[in-house]
């Protein structure tokens, strides 16, 4: 697995602060012989892409590429379910910059990007050279009427999960930075210093309201019911529970297991959390161990008894509304399980490999519950893929082909 980043977006005019937007353009200049555009269908000015309908749209980042696709959530289950268009996003038209996860606002007036930076050609994690930025990144807030940039605020190295309060007021950001356990591994410094922050940003003003040390590579984020808590998944084999509603916000961290191991040697390698929404109860997906642990939010404890072993590494899952059913995709095999939270059961398997599915990474259900929304990375070279899984037949009724490494997939409910 790995984390990458590519090109460019209409946005450049937030760079050039004071500049006329037109006075930046080089107009009907051609490109050089044999010069190649990173798309086929490159971006160009004037492309109209209608806003979204009332049905909602899906939201694809490709990190590989610098890209968002676009997919009309009424077209699932239909001959018409492919991708709309490919939209550029970031900051910078000629670097790799990695857009990583989506976080859309409850109006669905706005969506926010983060951007990873990470620097190619190097790094371990999972997703390979995510993790391994040593510039700062960005959070962006792009307009879901036309997809283009709207603010952005700068926070630490390597972004990596991103999610938006219930009101669309708050967005809390993970920095997923293992090279500085690295560069403190290497010079001999304590776990402590190890430590990377949670970003709680105004998605309103785009500005930082705070920036909260939290564990080493904190990565996937969830929220309680009352906001008043963030759960984190830790590198370190740990859970960080951060209480937002407490003065300088007190961090408590746990280990996942018995005899897990550290940030410099982690046994286990918590990445991805699925909540239930009505026990509150934590499920950390362990890419390791192959296993989803399951944290207590009274006790703040694990419940060892509660894991659920699996044949690949777990990943991003979605619960049912009623908290019955816990739908984990899992890589390795390319499987998506299906789970009874109760009992911890694998009722069944809805094999995904099948249908072109190459390193499952997300699950999100459409609002009916209906279908699972599924993306799969691919091989990090060629396209990746969404596929829409019948969950009451087990098959996938439908696939799009999107952009390279593709590593969330979201809903934009309603018209803007």
């Amino acid at each position: 697995m790995s984390h990458r980043t590519p090109w460019w977006m209409p946005a450049l005019a937030l760079l050039m602060a004071g500049c006329d937007e037109n006075s930046a353009r080089v107009v009907g200049v051609a490109p050089p012989d044999g010069l190649d555009y990173a798309h086929e269908e490159p971006w160009r000015e004037g492309t109209f892409i209608p806003p979204p309908g009332p049905g909602g749209r899906i939201l694809v980042t490709n990190s590989l590429d610098d890209t968002l696709s676009l997919v009309e959530l009424a077209t699932v289950g239909t001959p018409d379910f492919r991708e709309l268009v490919r939209v550029p996003v970031g900051l910078n038209p000629v670097e790799l910059e990695g857009p990583h996860h989506t976080a859309v606002s409850p109006a669905g007036d706005f969506y926010y990007v983060g951007i990873s930076n990470y620097v190619p050609g190097g790094g371990s994690g999972p997703h390979g050279a995510h993790g391994t930025g040593a510039d700062d990144g960005y959070c962006l807030k792009l307009d879901a009427r036309d997809n283009r940039l709207v603010g952005s605020v700068r926070v630490n190295p390597n972004p990596g999960d991103v999610i938006i309060s219930a009101d669309g007021s708050t967005l809390y950001q993970t920095h997923f930075d293992t090279l500085k356990i690295a560069e403190m591994a290497r010079q001999g410094r304590p776990e402590s210093d190890m430590n990377a922050n949670l970003a709680i940003i105004d998605a309103r003003t785009m500005t930082r309201k705070a920036m909260v040390e939290v564990c080493p590579a904190p990565h996937a984020v969830r929220l309680s019911a009352d906001e008043r808590t963030a759960y984190i998944a830790c590198w370190s084999d740990e859970v960080a529970i951060v209480d937002l509603a407490e003065a300088n916000t007190p961090v408590t961290r746990v280990k996942v297991a018995a005899g897990s191991g550290d940030a410099k040697a982690p046994r286990h390698q918590p990445y991805a959390l699925t909540q239930s929404p009505t026990t509150g109860e934590v499920w950390v997906s362990s890419m390791a161990s192959r296993q989803v642990h399951v944290l207590n939010p009274q006790t703040r404890t694990m419940m060892p008894e509660r894991a659920v072993p699996l044949r690949g590494p777990p990943m991003f899952g979605a619960f049912t509304a009623d908290g019955r059913t816990l739908y984990m995709p899992y890589q390795l095999v390319d499987a998506l399980a299906v789970i009874d939270p109760e009992t911890g059961t694998v009722l069944r398997e809805v094999q995904l490999a099948d249908a072109g599915c190459l390193n499952v990474h997300q699950i999100t259900l459409t609002p009916d519950e209906r279908i699972g929304l599924v993306v799969c990375e691919g091989d990090h070279v060629g396209p990746g893929t969404l596929h829409a899984v019948d969950l009451t037949e087990g098959t996938v009724v439908g696939t799009v082909e999107v952009g390279i490494f593709p590593d969330s997939v979201s809903i934009l409910r309603g018209q803007p």
